[in-house]
């Protein structure tokens, strides 16, 4: 499965088609692989439900709203999560491609 990214193609709602397609257009940038699971669509119902009980919406909804990122059927974020993993440079940590801590096997020789 991996990146799962659910979005909606029905949206009139400017800001919410501007955040998923941000996010299409960096994995796609960064040739990460991402899977598109469009909660309009009739045949995802069961996906849509599932979404709803596993992400978490902002203050003041009563469901989390689209874009929503899930690594397999874990949930990482919105679309603000996203944005600010981005920002943070730390975007394989958040998608969980890469591990938090790093480690260098350098040396320098002084002499």
């Amino acid at each position: 499965m991996g990146i799962r990214i659910f979005i909606t193609s029905v949206s009139a709602n400017s800001a919410v088609k501007k955040c998923q397609q941000l996010i299409v257009d960096v994995l796609t940038a960064k040739s990460i692989p991402f899977e598109l699971v469009d909660i309009s669509a009739p045949e995802n119902e069961e996906l849509k439900m599932f979404m709803r009980e596993k992400a978490k919406p902002k203050e003041g909804q009563v469901n989390p709203m689209p874009p929503q990122i899930f690594s397999d059927d874990e949930y990482l974020g919105d679309y603000q999560a996203f944005d600010e993993a981005v920002e943070d440079n730390c975007l394989d940590v958040f998608l969980q491609l890469a591990s938090a801590t790093k480690t260098s096997e350098a040396t320098v020789t002084l002499g």
